[in-house]
């Protein structure tokens, strides 16, 4: 009997391993699919951006210069500013591998965030001891989560700051919380340190936040048993600073030009005035407008349904908090400790910018570290001795997370589409500049102020198209419309081409709803680009949908 029992428990337990994994397999490959579904056309079109980035990625690929003539740069010169060199170089590799395209552009994005919720889920197994029903709450949360899908599906550096940062957090766990020494202990201390110091080249924020996570790696954890561990860390991130420090020597002013445009430390106001202005940006991180209402205002940073985070995950969170602060074996543990600490530091490099605030890209982390957070929160949940009100609380909140991410994937596909056209600004840029080429002109003409960041576009675009014949491809101001040429304009600026007698084919290259879109009425794609070719023929329009 005893014999008979036994066999039934292990059976019941290879089948309940089998469910959840199957579970976990089917949570992950649709994790996968939202996140490379429609990648290269949603958001619609590219920002200036993601096309610097791409221009100087395919041309570091190709010559080892970026658009400036500098080899392997240190730190991007872009638009009177400088970018992070990091994600360029990381595009520059999936470019080797799959091909310049914006499909490609836009992957490297997402294959810095399934390597953060890799790490993420690694890290939750061990402080958790593998708990089934926190690592699966984590799949799902990190896996949705609006802070984190937008910016996976967008060709902007800030995404390799969240997966440098997942690295650090869970080394600072192995080193300082696994029983385990020894030569790869020392391997660890220093992929930590190198971690901790890449991060300062990934994005601006960065270079604060970087520094002070040091720093506080140094107050939490200072005790003479890991002192080595700390030196090791330290001189391991200050060897990373050198190319840093090296282009600061060389380039003064270079990478604080910018901050010094969009912070108002520079502003001639009192200092008093300056606190005030800190203190109220830093607040409004911590709004529930930011958080789980409306979230950022900019239609590149999010989609304008519900906040950055789940209102769910925010209840999870404070229960977390509150689980933290009431167990005295939690609240002492130097991780937790060391989490908290960063999760209120988080907003700190986004408090000091001016324009609009909150910012959801200078603030990524706080995602981070508030979900991690309301893991303890399902923690306390399980902590629960009644059976059936804990596993009505789990029941609700698995209900209400499905619910609120089915929502927001729903408007992400459906409304966000033609809402982002017009934030991104480059709208059938691609489709209107192969049209012009197809029409085989002496010369392709964009017309764009030599003021205007627009440009850019037409680098990396012309990257991206078919031009056999290598046709002339180039930017005036003031173009003079002649015989044999296409034009390729924005719509604002067609009154300044009417005056021309000479006759054209205009295209109007338009993109069109697609069934369901038209069926719920979403609103209608913006018309961004025209073209004109000038010929001999009758004048006529010709309009073309995609």
């Amino acid at each position: 009997m005893n014999w008979e029992n036994a066999r039934n428990f292990f059976i019941s337990r290879a089948y309940g391993n089998i469910s959840y994994n199957f579970v976990v397999a089917l949570l992950f490959i649709a994790v996968l699919i939202a996140h490379l579904y429609q990648l290269d056309n949603i958001p619609t079109g590219l920002f200036i951006d993601e096309s610097a980035i791409g221009y100087n990625a395919a041309l570091i690929g190709q010559t080892g210069m970026d658009e400036h003539g500098i080899y392997f740069p240190t730190y991007f010169r872009s638009f009177n500013d400088y970018k992070a060199p990091i994600y360029i170089y990381a595009v520059t590799l999936i470019f080797k591998l799959f091909g310049i395209s914006e499909f490609s552009l836009r992957f490297t994005s997402f294959t810095f965030y399934i390597l953060s919720l890799i790490l993420m889920l690694i890290l939750i197994y061990k402080i958790f001891e593998s708990s089934k029903i926190i690592l699966l709450y984590t799949l799902i949360s990190f896996g949705f989560l609006p802070h984190f899908f937008t910016v996976s599906r967008i060709g902007f550096e800030v995404i390799s700051q969240l997966a440098t940062i997942s690295v650090t957090a869970l080394l600072v766990w192995m080193i300082f919380h696994e029983p385990k020494e020894g030569k790869f202990n020392y391997f660890k201390v220093l992929l930590c340190g190198l971690a901790l110091g890449t991060s300062v080249y990934t994005y601006p924020t960065a270079r604060i936040l970087s520094f002070l996570m040091l720093i506080l790696l140094w107050i939490v954890y200072c005790e003479r048993n890991n002192i080595k561990k700390l030196i090791g860390i330290t001189l391991t991130f200050l060897i990373c600073l050198i190319p840093y420090i090296l282009f600061l020597v060389n380039n003064p002013g270079g990478l604080t030009a910018r901050f010094s445009k969009i912070s108002y430390i520079y502003q001639p106001i009192p200092i008093f005035d300056k606190i005030l202005i800190f203190i109220n940006n830093y607040i409004k991180y911590w709004s529930p407008d930011f958080l789980i209402r409306s979230g950022d205002t900019n239609l590149r940073h999010a989609t304008g349904y519900g906040g950055v985070i789940y209102s769910i995950t925010w209840f999870l969170f404070l229960l977390g908090l509150i689980n933290i602060l009431i167990s005295k074996k939690l609240i002492l543990n130097k991780f937790n400790i060391f989490i908290l600490i960063n999760l209120f530091l988080s907003p700190v490099g986004a408090a000091f910018t001016s324009g609009i605030s909150p910012h959801a890209l200078r603030s990524l982390l706080i995602s981070y570290y508030i979900l991690l957070i309301s893991c303890y929160g399902i923690q306390f949940i399980l902590s629960i001795k009644n059976y059936y009100r804990k596993q009505g609380l789990i029941t609700c909140i698995i209900i209400f997370l499905i619910f609120e991410i089915i929502g927001y994937q729903f408007n992400y596909f459906i409304f966000y589409p033609p809402n982002s056209a017009k934030a991104m600004e480059s709208l059938n840029f691609k489709e209107s500049l192969q049209a012009a080429v197809d029409r085989n002109p002496k010369e392709v003409i964009f017309m764009n102020e030599s003021s205007s960041l627009n440009y850019i576009h037409l680098k990396f675009y012309s990257y991206l198209i078919e031009n056999p014949k290598q046709i002339p491809i180039k930017q005036v101001e003031d173009p003079i419309p002649k015989l044999g040429s296409c034009l390729l304009y924005y719509r604002e600026h067609e009154a300044e081409i009417a005056n021309s007698t000479l006759r054209f084919t205009e295209h109007q290259i338009s993109k069109a709803l697609n069934p369901i879109q038209s069926f719920l009425k979403a609103k209608k794609y913006p018309k961004i680009m025209k073209l004109r070719c000038y010929n001999r023929v009758e004048e006529k329009a010709v309009a073309v949908s995609n």
